[in-house]
């Protein structure tokens, strides 16, 4: 059985009481991120449990969750990006 694009979910799970968090995901880019992290950081980030429709859980430290928005360039920045831009354009 394959799910659909809105039954393949990602939670975040955290109580203030514990220090470590769950994520259960099917997102793709999310589980290599997460499994790279298994086997670069052991004793902090395990693999808890997989099943038959693609979706992995861990669990991980509380404090390495994080949230944050886009980074709003000034138009001085936004002018130094442009050009580089076209000069890559010209480039190729």
């Amino acid at each position: 059985m394959k799910l659909t694009k809105m039954e393949r979910e990602t939670i975040v799970n955290f109580t203030e009481a514990e220090r470590t968090a769950s994520i259960y995901t099917h997102n793709e880019a999310l589980k290599r991120q997460l499994l790279e992290l298994c086997r670069t950081h052991p004793e902090q980030v395990r693999q808890t449990d997989a099943n038959r429709w693609g979706g992995l859980s861990f669990e991980l430290p509380k404090k390495w969750l994080k949230v944050s928005p886009p980074r709003v360039l000034s138009p001085a920045q936004r002018a130094v990006l442009d050009r580089m831009n076209q000069k890559k354009q010209g480039q190729g």
